[in-house]
């Protein structure tokens, strides 16, 4: 009896494992458009979150659906996003050339930091039900300052992505799956 309770517990993690790195595959899938990130990730956490309740079966077409469904306010947050990473290298730039950049650089950082996190946890409250992105990111930026706790714990998994990406790029394809799970895992309303 325990031996079997044991394998089906082990099947139930290697299914939640695998449809994590599912979810990252089809998330780098629909990001190819660069501008289609953040419906991607929102659809990501959806469908994770459902998945981790046990609901929502087929992954891949409940993934594409919500995907379909976040992309109609989401492609101009994505936008916004990417000019985002734009002037965040432009002032890095800037920075490295002015005489205080010990002090401001690291500072760019941690404002980049903030803006990330701020920007994952908007994708998870849209997610989560809420129709326009700009609410979800008004509701984002609150939870982010009321719990800084998951904040951090957040900014920890997407630092971590980057340092997973930055050691075997391969892992690009992937990593959004695990970093979908964390916003959905440090998310306020669970």
């Amino acid at each position: 009896m325990r031996t079997q309770r044991r394998s089906t517990e082990w099947r139930t993690g290697l299914e939640n494992f695998s449809d994590c790195l599912l979810t990252g595959l089809l998330v780098a899938l629909a990001s190819v458009p660069v501008v289609t990130a953040a419906p991607a990730l929102a659809a990501g956490c959806r469908v994770l979150d459902r998945t981790r309740h046990g609901i929502g079966r087929p992954l891949w077409t409940t993934f594409w659906a919500d995907f379909r469904q976040a992309a109609r306010g989401g492609l101009a947050f994505g936008g916004l996003g990417l000019l985002a990473v734009v002037l965040f290298a432009v002032d890095l730039e800037v920075v490295r050339s002015m005489p205080g950049a010990g002090v401001l650089g690291p500072a760019l950082w941690v404002l980049a930091a903030a803006v990330a996190v701020v920007a994952l946890r908007t994708c998870e409250v849209v997610a989560s039900g809420e129709p326009s992105w700009r609410r979800a990111a008004v509701t984002a930026a609150r939870e982010t300052a009321a719990a800084p706790g998951n904040a951090l714990l957040l900014a920890g998994a997407a630092g971590l992505a980057v340092v997973l990406v930055w050691m075997l790029p391969i892992l690009a394809l992937l990593v959004a799956g695990p970093l979908s799970l964390a916003a959905v895992a440090t998310g306020c309303r669970r």
